[in-house]
């Protein structure tokens, strides 16, 4: 019902009659269009905050997985490339050592 259909009721029910009954059931239709109202606003403010806040927590899960992912992506590269580069180190510290122990086993002891 909109304002001015209510208004117009009012006017009526007061110039026929001034009745105490007719102003209380005036003022519970107005209090009922006003209350109705307020739902209404309540449940848009919310479905829209709800809304928002739904998009804001499935947002944001989004981004923290991408980033823990490239994080771990980005950790396990390092790990590998480090293994391999400590690999390697060994290997050739490896054979440096076997070049020494091989020079000072064909030289004969001193005596």
């Amino acid at each position: 019902m909109s304002p001015e259909f209510l208004l117009d009721r009012l006017l009526i029910l007061i110039k026929g009659r001034t009745d105490m009954k007719n102003l209380i059931a005036i003022g519970f239709l107005v209090l009922i269009a006003g209350c109705s109202t307020i739902g209404g606003v309540w449940e848009a403010g919310k479905t829209v905050v709800t809304g928002t806040v739904d998009s804001v927590v499935t947002g944001t899960s989004q981004i923290v997985s991408a980033v823990t992912e490239d994080v771990v992506d980005a950790a396990a590269f390092i790990g590998d490339t480090t293994a391999g580069v400590v690999a390697e180190a060994a290997d050739y510290i490896d054979e440096e050592t076997d070049a020494i122990q091989e020079d000072e086993a064909t030289e004969s002891p001193k005596e």
